[in-house]
């Protein structure tokens, strides 16, 4: 992902990369290079994910990393093991892609609102498009990651757990397997343009159980519940998913990384159901201000906001003709009184569901 430049972290960065930038311009000696990138990539899983993590501003990360995307990947006609650092730099410049899709997806609503068909026909079109940019970069995130560690660990991802030894690499591990199952609805949004393939769901719901659900604050077993729902016969003997993954987002806000929220309501939204709908994002909308953010991973919890966000301004664009009012547009909706409280407006999902 990327990171907040600052003059200090611009010149890690450059400290960082330069034996990746000779080994990508250099072609005369393959070996040479191959170390060289290797020393580049190694700094940067070792030294700079860590810090590129706490940043907040999501637009900037996605932005640098878009940009570092092809001198990291082209380390690997070298040799070099670019899977962890890949995946990294693939997830975060999927997030511009996908709000540049949202974007589209919010100028198609009002134009079909507002009846102009030329302009709702162009925003589709554009709105395809960039899910079909997002559905690359997060496939290509979640492939890098699968190529390497199967290959250096001799493993089957979905079917075995990879060893992994540090914190850090158990984040990236999540990560990836998220940007896979990502892939999946961001291609269908595109069309079926890049052709992801549909049993990554499967793998990622059993690749899921080789992670602490306390440790990663909910989201394995979010995320597994989601993909329970998206599946048929996954919900055979187990909980009801909506009821496990409204349950995660309570140990998201405790540890200050509200991702179980974002897959809440992604999955939400998969059901066409207005109730869930406004619960995934009045649960989410209920916590800002008041929760205390994990600095470590506070650009993973900057990206489940805009997720939701996302969703709101999709939900209310629908159904109003503009984005979610930013004073009070994630717990109170358009057709509710403006002085509800939130316990007025709390939804009981046994009563949904």
């Amino acid at each position: 992902m990327g990171f907040q430049p600052n003059s200090q972290s611009v010149s890690v960065l450059k400290t960082a990369l330069i034996s990746t930038v000779v080994a990508v311009s250099l072609g005369a000696c393959s070996q040479l290079n191959r170390i060289g990138a290797n020393v580049g990539l190694s700094y940067v899983e070792h030294h700079l994910a860590a810090p590129i993590l706490t940043v907040s501003d999501a637009t900037m990360a996605c932005e640098s990393s878009t940009a570092l995307a092809p001198l990291i990947v082209a380390a690997e006609s070298f040799g070099s093991n670019v899977g962890k650092v890949g995946a990294l730099i693939y997830t975060s410049s999927a997030v511009c892609a996908d709000s540049k899709s949202v974007d589209h997806e919010l100028r198609y609503l009002r134009a079909a609102e507002a009846g102009n068909v030329a302009e709702a026909q162009d925003a589709r079109i554009a709105q395809k498009d960039w899910a079909a940019l997002a559905a690359g970069r997060q496939y290509q995130a979640y492939q890098l990651y699968v190529q390497e560690i199967e290959t250096r660990q001799r493993m089957r991802v979905g079917e075995d757990c990879p060893k992994l030894r540090t914190d850090m690499e158990k984040t990236i591990y999540m990560l990836a397997m998220l940007s896979g199952l990502q892939a999946i609805p961001s291609d269908v949004n595109s069309g079926n343009q890049v052709g992801v393939p549909k049993d990554v769901a499967a793998k990622v719901e059993r690749a899921m159980t080789c992670l602490d659900n306390t440790q990663f604050w909910g989201a394995p077993l979010a995320v597994r519940a989601a993909i329970w729902d998206l599946l048929p016969g996954m919900k055979e003997g187990k909980p009801d998913p909506f009821v496990v993954m409204k349950e995660q987002t309570k140990l998201g806000e405790a540890q200050g990384v509200r991702l179980p929220h974002a897959i809440y309501a992604i999955a939400a939204v998969s059901t066409g159901d207005d109730a869930l709908i406004r619960d995934s994002i009045r649960t989410y909308g209920a916590t800002v201000g008041k929760t205390q953010v994990n600095e470590k991973f506070r650009l993973i919890d900057t990206i489940a906001g805009q997720i939701v966000t996302n969703v709101a301004d999709a939900y209310w664009s629908k159904n109003t003709g503009h984005r979610a009012p930013v004073e009070d547009g994630l717990t109170i909706f358009w057709d509710e009184a403006a002085g509800a409280s939130e316990s007025d407006l709390d939804i009981d999902l046994g009563d949904i569901l």
